[in-house]
């Protein structure tokens, strides 16, 4: 999926993100990127996501204040 196609994006709580769905992550409104989550711990505190155009995943805790949106 491109991250710059148009779509109807919607914030989700970090809780509600199965292993293989794609998000776009932003910070203080500044875009981080679109990925698929490749794991959560069960409290939803941690996502895993691998970024597009990144070779390995990365980690985001609830506590960075990282906006989480899938597309839908």
């Amino acid at each position: 999926m491109e991250s710059n196609a148009v779509h109807s994006w919607r914030r989700v709580s970090w809780n509600a993100l199965p292993p293989g769905q794609w998000v776009r992550l932003s910070r203080d409104g500044q875009p981080i990127g679109c990925g698929v989550v490749d794991g959560t711990t069960p409290d939803g505190s941690i996502i895993w996501v691998v970024m597009d155009g990144w070779p390995e995943r990365r980690m985001f805790h609830r506590q960075d204040f990282v906006k989480v949106e899938i597309n839908g």
